[in-house]
């Protein structure tokens, strides 16, 4: 009988040894280095964790696999979706237990990838929302540079690139395909301005290759970017904040440590109405306490147990067959530095493995109506959907201010825009949109060596100093590149401005996030 739902659990690949760990946090540097340092921060705090048999496995170990994927087989975990680091210029990192597994064909397990296309930087750093690994064994240093790896993301010579390294993992019949389109995630797709152009890029190269195109999952993500084939909200972090599932969790401090309450997350996860826009995969989450990583700075859900996280995940399994979503996502299969994990510890032993086998066995079982069961759940329906238009403005002004916060870091750095633009060989600049971003990047500009040959703005009648300024949809002069710094509409604007110029287009957002 074929399955009604299939799980699928997010899989980190942090536990070996690499040189690059080595170097930034000290020898024989994993993960389970943070773990095993864990302290207990307040009363109650269940730190640390310790794997079932102290079992501190290494991955690079065939042995270690096999294991792995015996006991997602055993307890209904279908498929593990691979965290792929890959960052400017190409440079991966933790990329040996995936390629392993490609080599392994005797092991029989499904998996796709989904790319963390996050800059990697220490904690200490004021970049914006970039990934960080470990508070407690940096070494704060001045002439240390804060950044440990750049994600920039290029041109098209540079997806093909990348899309070249995954079409080996594509081809592997092992690898997860919806309508014949691998299926790849992508963590923070806002932070790819280019992102509709890479899709296209790497369509055009799979489908050279056999396939229907790219299944692109965005994590998180609120706006339909054209070419996602749909978005997973990926629990706890969907679920504790208001502008991603519009209904947020109250955090509570414990003696010094934040903490928020798993039935209320849960509650946020399981009553949210499916939004209209498009697919949307309703992830699950086993816990969530990164302070082994971030000490007193991190967060903790408060609560968590086998018996809530069974009760749960049924329901979000039962709504998404109603979807008709083929797969439950759960994070995480070993997220040991976030306490997120399925694999036995213990204190709870195999407790959390059993609740996925006994949800799964429910949900394909013979006979299960799972409209009726929704309707059961909910006898009154679901809390309306909470992405609506004060949610979408929210998360453009947040937009706006992480652009801000990291233009204001570069002046800091003692660093101009200016340097972009020459390092690049353009000389003459036109700017797309005189609002407040477009008056700041004039005043920058004008006192450089640059040309400012004008402003396109949709608004008629604007003037601003000395600036001439052009209709949006008439004349272009002409230029090296036209900079469009609106925030949220960047992809909608380029796909109109390629059509009637041979200019470079590029976002204010990319720039200065290239820059940092």
């Amino acid at each position: 009988m074929k399955k009604r739902l299939y799980t699928m659990a997010m899989y980190l690949p942090q536990f070996h040894r690499v040189s690059e760990n080595e170097v930034w946090w000290g020898k024989g540097f994993t993960e389970w280095t943070t773990v095993k340092a864990a302290e207990k921060l307040y009363k109650g705090h269940n730190q640390p964790r310790v794997p079932l048999g102290n079992n501190y496995y290494d991955l690079l170990n065939k042995s270690t696999m096999e294991w792995q994927v015996a006991l997602a087989s055993e307890y209904g975990i279908d498929g593990f979706c691979f965290y792929h680091y890959y960052f400017k210029s190409g440079k991966k990192i933790l990329e040996k237990p995936i390629e392993n597994l490609l080599k392994w064909r005797d092991i029989n397990i499904s998996y796709c990838f989904c790319w963390a296309n996050q800059t990697w930087a220490r904690t200490w750093s004021n970049l914006w929302a970039a990934n960080s690994w470990s508070d407690k064994f940096e070494i704060r240093d001045e002439n240390t540079s804060p950044i440990l790896l750049e994600q920039a993301y290029g041109n098209r010579t540079d997806w093909k690139k990348h899309i070249e390294y995954l079409i080996p993992f594509f081809l592997d019949k092992r690898y997860i395909k919806i309508d014949n389109k691998p299926v790849f995630l992508v963590y923070v797709p806002e932070d790819i301005s280019e992102l509709t152009a890479m899709i296209e890029c790497w369509n055009d190269e799979v489908i050279r290759r056999g396939f229907d195109g790219i299944y692109v999952i965005g994590v998180n993500s609120i706006k339909l970017v054209p070419g996602l084939s749909a978005r997973l909200l990926q629990g706890p972090k969907a679920f504790q904040h208001s502008t991603v599932a519009g209904m947020g969790t109250k955090n509570v401090w414990r003696e010094g440590v934040q903490t928020f309450d798993y039935q209320e997350c849960w509650d946020n996860a399981v009553n949210l109405e499916k939004p209209d826009l498009f697919r949307t995969y309703y992830g699950g989450f086993v816990d969530y306490d990164d302070t082994p990583r971030r000490g007193k700075a991190g967060l903790c859900a408060v609560g968590a147990s086998p018996e809530k996280f069974e009760e749960n995940l049924y329901k979000l399994a039962v709504k998404n067959i109603v979807l008709k979503n083929q797969w439950l996502f759960i994070n995480a299969w070993n997220e040991w530095g976030e306490s997120n994990y399925l694999e036995p510890d213990e204190n709870n032993k195999y407790g959390y493995l059993e609740a996925v086998r006994n949800v799964m066995r429910k949900c394909n079982a013979e006979g299960l109506d799972a409209q009726r069961e929704w309707s059961n759940i909910f006898p009154h329906g679901t809390r309306p959907n909470g992405i609506t238009e004060i949610v979408k403005e929210t998360n453009k002004y947040r937009e706006f201010y992480k652009v801000l916060n990291n233009w204001l870091t570069l002046k800091e750095q003692g660093l101009k825009l200016e340097k972009y633009f020459m390092n690049c060989g353009y000389r003459r600049v036109l700017i797309y949109g005189m609002a407040e971003l477009g008056k700041h990047l004039y005043e920058e500009l004008r006192q450089s060596s640059l040309e400012v040959v004008g402003a396109l703005d949709r608004r008629s009648g604007i003037v601003y100093k000395d600036i001439k300024f052009y209709e949006a949809d008439g004349e272009i002069p002409e230029c090296d590149i036209i900079v469009v710094t609106a925030i949220s509409d960047y992809e909608t604007i380029r796909s109109t401005l390629v059509k009637r110029t041979e200019a470079n287009i590029i976002s204010l957002k990319d720039i200065i996030n290239y820059m940092l």
